[in-house]
Protein backbone atom coordinates (compact mmCIF):
# COMPACT_ATOMS: atom_id res chain seq x y z
CA UNK A 1 0.00 0.00 0.00
CA UNK A 2 3.05 2.33 0.71
CA UNK A 3 4.25 1.98 -2.34
CA UNK A 4 1.11 2.41 -4.45
CA UNK A 5 0.61 6.00 -2.19
CA UNK A 6 4.35 7.16 -3.52
CA UNK A 7 3.44 6.16 -6.93
CA UNK A 8 0.53 9.05 -7.34
CA UNK A 9 1.10 11.75 -9.62
CA UNK A 10 0.26 14.02 -7.28
CA UNK A 11 3.38 12.69 -4.92
CA UNK A 12 5.46 13.46 -7.38
CA UNK A 13 4.54 16.37 -8.18
CA UNK A 14 4.82 17.82 -4.40
CA UNK A 15 7.96 15.94 -4.26
CA UNK A 16 9.45 17.84 -7.79
CA UNK A 17 7.90 21.07 -6.16
CA UNK A 18 9.35 20.76 -2.62
CA UNK A 19 12.73 20.19 -4.24
CA UNK A 20 12.20 23.42 -6.87
CA UNK A 21 11.35 25.53 -3.52
CA UNK A 22 14.40 24.27 -1.50
CA UNK A 23 16.53 25.72 -4.85
CA UNK A 24 14.66 28.95 -5.08
CA UNK A 25 15.03 29.63 -1.42
CA UNK A 26 19.02 29.39 -0.81
CA UNK A 27 19.20 32.16 -3.28
CA UNK A 28 16.69 34.53 -1.66
CA UNK A 29 17.35 37.44 0.53
CA UNK A 30 18.89 36.91 4.18
CA UNK A 31 16.60 38.93 5.11
CA UNK A 32 13.45 37.11 3.44
CA UNK A 33 14.88 33.41 3.85
CA UNK A 34 14.35 32.48 7.05
CA UNK A 35 10.73 34.40 7.56
CA UNK A 36 9.25 33.98 4.49
CA UNK A 37 10.90 31.93 2.44
CA UNK A 38 10.46 29.08 5.88
CA UNK A 39 6.78 30.19 5.65
CA UNK A 40 6.44 28.89 2.30
CA UNK A 41 8.51 25.70 2.62
CA UNK A 42 6.21 24.92 5.86
CA UNK A 43 3.60 24.98 4.02
CA UNK A 44 4.42 23.35 0.96
CA UNK A 45 5.32 20.37 3.58
CA UNK A 46 1.91 20.57 4.98
CA UNK A 47 0.23 20.11 1.57
CA UNK A 48 2.52 17.05 0.88
CA UNK A 49 1.69 15.46 4.07
CA UNK A 50 -2.02 16.41 3.74
CA UNK A 51 -2.10 14.30 0.14
CA UNK A 52 0.27 11.41 1.55
CA UNK A 53 -2.61 11.20 4.31
CA UNK A 54 -5.29 11.71 1.85
CA UNK A 55 -3.91 8.90 0.08
CA UNK A 56 -3.22 6.33 2.27
CA UNK A 57 -6.78 6.96 4.21
CA UNK A 58 -9.45 4.27 3.20
CA UNK A 59 -12.83 6.38 4.44
CA UNK A 60 -13.68 8.53 1.59
CA UNK A 61 -14.56 11.29 4.24
CA UNK A 62 -11.47 11.63 5.30
CA UNK A 63 -9.98 11.41 2.42
CA UNK A 64 -11.77 14.24 0.85
CA UNK A 65 -11.05 16.38 4.23
CA UNK A 66 -7.62 16.02 3.82
CA UNK A 67 -7.78 17.12 0.08
CA UNK A 68 -10.05 19.95 0.42
CA UNK A 69 -7.45 21.26 3.58
CA UNK A 70 -4.74 20.90 0.88
CA UNK A 71 -6.22 22.57 -1.48
CA UNK A 72 -7.16 25.54 0.91
CA UNK A 73 -3.36 25.36 2.08
CA UNK A 74 -2.29 25.60 -1.54
CA UNK A 75 -4.09 28.71 -1.83
CA UNK A 76 -2.37 30.50 0.73
CA UNK A 77 1.28 29.06 -1.10
CA UNK A 78 0.19 30.76 -3.92
CA UNK A 79 -0.49 33.88 -2.55
CA UNK A 80 2.41 33.66 -0.16
CA UNK A 81 4.59 32.81 -3.70
CA UNK A 82 3.52 35.93 -5.02
CA UNK A 83 4.43 37.88 -1.82
CA UNK A 84 7.48 36.27 -2.38
CA UNK A 85 7.77 37.57 -6.24
CA UNK A 86 6.88 41.14 -5.11
CA UNK A 87 9.13 41.38 -2.47
CA UNK A 88 12.23 40.84 -5.34
CA UNK A 89 12.84 37.19 -3.63
CA UNK A 90 12.88 35.43 -7.13
CA UNK A 91 12.53 36.52 -10.58
CA UNK A 92 9.32 36.94 -12.66
CA UNK A 93 10.64 34.19 -14.33
CA UNK A 94 11.42 31.85 -11.55
CA UNK A 95 7.94 32.87 -10.18
CA UNK A 96 6.04 31.81 -13.25
CA UNK A 97 7.89 28.49 -13.05
CA UNK A 98 6.76 27.42 -9.89
CA UNK A 99 3.75 29.22 -10.27
CA UNK A 100 3.18 26.56 -12.69
CA UNK A 101 3.82 23.80 -10.66
CA UNK A 102 1.52 24.83 -7.85
CA UNK A 103 -1.12 25.44 -10.70
CA UNK A 104 -0.37 21.71 -11.72
CA UNK A 105 -0.86 20.24 -8.09
CA UNK A 106 -3.99 22.64 -7.77
CA UNK A 107 -5.64 20.88 -10.68
CA UNK A 108 -5.02 17.75 -9.48
CA UNK A 109 -6.18 18.22 -6.32
CA UNK A 110 -9.40 19.78 -7.36
CA UNK A 111 -9.79 16.54 -9.76
CA UNK A 112 -9.28 14.66 -6.73
CA UNK A 113 -11.77 16.36 -4.91
CA UNK A 114 -14.28 16.00 -7.59
CA UNK A 115 -13.56 12.43 -7.94
CA UNK A 116 -13.80 11.88 -4.19
CA UNK A 117 -17.17 13.65 -4.01
CA UNK A 118 -18.80 11.46 -6.91
CA UNK A 119 -18.17 8.38 -5.13
CA UNK A 120 -19.34 9.53 -1.35
CA UNK A 121 -22.77 10.54 -2.80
Amino acid sequence: MVHKVFDLPIIHALYEANKSWHELVLKFPKAQRYGLGNKCGEYLLRITELALEAAAEQDINLKLEYTHKASNKLDILKLLIRLCKDCKCFSNKQYIAFESKLNNIGKQTGGWINDLSKRNK
